[in-house]
């Protein structure tokens, strides 16, 4: 395992500069489809903390998260290791079904914006919920033209270990959803987001910080690069 060296991008005030950015190692044989970030797949990815609210301020203590990207060649992979005291998650669901807006309770995002979309602000939302519940979206221009009945293809793991107040959860995402597969070196753009709640309160987590003065993850000038290593 190695922890990204990405945030030497960050200034004091949490936004992200030129040189920030996220890696995706590439993986000949894919991982399974399940929560064990001890596979060899998950153990050479780049590990993201999502140490900041979306003000660039430190995260609370007892939320510590992380999460990796790594690509294959049909699917893009992301999971998420989240520490919690209290969880705010559905208890009657079916994990075939999407669950719209997923985000009104704990969640984990990736906001991705490929070569093929058609503007700056145009992007493709993904999200995994401690049970594994699924939403995925096309942001055609934020808040004013949204696709709720897109279909990605996405598919997700998710586990609860209580013992250790610990929730992880794995999304895969076909390429076919954006239109478009990566070749090494191209360079997408991203950003990685969790909500979460600590003694009652939601807190708003990125990995690059959007500088709002309300909590609004929808600011594509605040993504990064994701890169596609070899």
């Amino acid at each position: 395992m190695r922890v990204s060296g990405n945030r030497e991008g960050v200034n004091r005030h949490g936004y992200h500069q030129t040189g920030m950015h996220v890696t995706a190692q590439f993986q000949t044989a894919p991982p399974p489809l399940a929560t064990d970030l001890t596979h060899s797949a998950w153990q050479a990815a780049a590990v993201l903390p999502l140490d900041r609210t979306w003000r660039g301020e430190a995260a609370p203590a007892g939320l510590d998260t992380t999460a990796r990207a790594l690509w294959t060649a049909g699917h893009l992979w992301f999971a998420f290791e989240c520490a919690f005291t209290e969880l705010d998650a559905d208890t009657d669901y079916d994990v075939a079904i999407e669950r719209v807006a997923l985000w009104e309770r704990d969640v984990c995002e990736a906001f991705v914006r490929s070569p093929q979309e058609p503007r700056l602000d145009s992007y493709k939302e993904f999200e995994v919920a401690p049970t594994g519940q699924w939403c995925d979206l096309a942001i055609h221009r934020p808040r004013v033209d949204v696709d709720w009945r897109w279909q990605s293809g996405m598919a997700t793991a998710a586990e609860v270990d209580h013992g250790a107040g610990v929730w992880r959860a794995v999304m895969r995402i076909p390429f076919g959803a954006f239109g478009v597969t990566p070749a090494a070196g191209d360079r997408w753009h991203l950003n990685v987001f969790r909500i979460s709640r600590l003694h009652g309160e939601r807190h708003y987590l990125a990995y690059a910080p959007t500088g709002t003065d309300t909590p609004d993850f929808h600011v594509p000038e605040r993504f990064v690069p994701l890169v596609f290593a070899p």
